[in-house]
């Protein structure tokens, strides 16, 4: 299970990492997990709440000079809460 691409969500959410931190993190981590196969065996629910996330984290930027399909990182944190929730992983 890709519990851990979860986890990392969360603590984007609570603050305990940074946006660049995440994005970087969370990259690596989806990029070892489809490696491995681990991304493969997850359930239908986390595998819907994953690709949501990733499609955050491909739109998030620090630039403030961001296009109209980017996001910043109020955004970022605020809509990866919505879908943690709505999968009821919080």
């Amino acid at each position: 299970m890709s519990i851990k691409l979860i986890d990392l969500t969360k603590d984007l959410v609570s603050s305990k990492v940074s946006p660049e931190d995440f994005e970087s993190r969370f990259f690596k981590l989806w990029r070892d997990e489809g490696n491995s196969g681990v991304l493969a065996k997850d359930s239908k629910e986390i595998s819907g709440c994953l690709y949501e996330i990733f499609d955050l984290a491909e739109r998030y930027t620090s630039d403030p000079d961001r296009s109209s399909i980017e996001i910043d990182e109020k955004t970022l944190k605020k809509e990866a809460e919505v879908t943690l929730r709505k999968f009821k992983f919080i």
